[in-house]
């Protein structure tokens, strides 16, 4: 099987390709970027003659298609932001495409290319990161084990103990992906409609499993509720809050106040601008700068309820991702 890792000189990018060389049906592993600097950098570190590095310009979708042509599999891993394009080119090229998840809006619109991604004769497998990803299989698996499901609590978030000069650590996340967390509305899923929560609301003190601890979250734009609550019948609440540690709400409010994650183009120096795309350049450059000088840990805490054996159940589960560790718990509800 030939894979080409779109964005696989980023983050999560080279995680994928890691895992990939080591699967014995995998027979090649494409890094492709369009930083071919930083991806031959990782192909020294990755040390596998499965893999090897190609410039990939994903604004160029023509040249973009035909490459794409020439694998078994695209595993996306570009900006969520991008996941539109890369879907349609992916139909195009009639080539199958696994994805890490486009938010709330990029996986509505993706699941309407249904009709598109069946005449193609492609499978396309939306959100398949941690989150989404890792969470949804849990709660499926929950749900699997219970009569009746009702609600549906996802809390997700980790630490970075050597955090980088930057604003916000952003474990397991870019930096764009973190900003945007911040300033868009979140979703929640309560009888069968969708509700917009305020930015940066429902704080919640959660308690994950150590290094990370107990820690601050808020509602975020996942699509967990999007997805969940059309796949897992009967559910009447959806939602999930992310960790924001107290100085990092700090550090990024003056962004928003100041104006700094605006999109609208501002006049500097006869020249015009775009805020967010200034700032997001900033940022990068020193998320580049500090990758790989401390070890991140991310974690999940969700609860399921709902009934079991005409009883009340919670369902417990707490997955920490680095190593994978996995625990379950389940307790009868007394009724009211």
């Amino acid at each position: 099987m030939k894979i080409l890792v779109l964005g696989g000189a980023g983050i999560v990018g080279k995680a994928i390709s890691k895992d990939l060389v080591a699967q014995p049906d995998v027979s090649k592993v494409v890094i492709g970027d369009i930083n071919v600097i930083r991806a031959e950098k990782y192909l020294d570190h990755l040390g596998s003659s499965k893999a090897s590095v190609e410039k990939v310009d994903v604004s160029d979708i023509g040249n973009l298609i035909r490459t794409m042509k020439d694998f078994d599999v695209i595993a996306n891993c570009i900006y969520y932001g991008m996941i539109i394009p890369m879907t349609n080119a992916a139909i195009s090229a009639k080539v199958h495409i696994v994805d890490l998840g486009g938010f709330f809006y990029g996986t509505m619109k993706q699941m309407e290319l249904d009709e598109e991604v069946k005449r193609a004769g492609i499978t396309l497998l939306h959100g398949c990161g941690s989150g989404p990803g890792l969470n949804n299989v849990v709660c499926r698996y929950a749900a699997d084990k219970m009569d009746r499901v009702d609600e549906i609590h996802i809390r997700a978030g980790g630490v970075a103990p050597s955090p980088g000069r930057g604003p916000v650590k952003g474990a397991g996340m870019t930096i764009r992906t973190v900003i945007d967390e911040y300033t868009h509305n979140p979703m929640v899923y309560e009888n069968g409609e969708f509700k917009k929560m305020p930015c940066i609301h429902g704080r919640e003190i959660v308690k994950f499993p150590d290094p990370i601890g107990e820690q601050p979250t808020y509602y975020s734009l996942h699509s967990e509720p999007l997805t969940l609550s059309k796949y897992i019948k009967g559910v009447k609440v959806v939602d999930i809050k992310v960790v924001f540690p107290d100085e990092e709400v700090a550090k990024l409010s003056p962004l928003l106040e100041l104006g700094l994650t605006g999109n609208e183009p501002v006049e500097f120096q006869g020249q015009s601008i775009i805020p967010r795309q200034f700032l997001d350049q900033v940022l990068v450059s020193q998320e580049e700068e500090e990758e790989g000088k401390g070890k991140e840990f991310c974690a999940t805490v969700l609860w399921v309820t709902g009934e079991k054996n005409k009883e009340p159940v919670k369902s417990t589960y707490e997955v920490k991702k680095r190593g994978f560790t996995f625990t379950e718990t389940e307790e009868r509800v007394r009724k009211l």
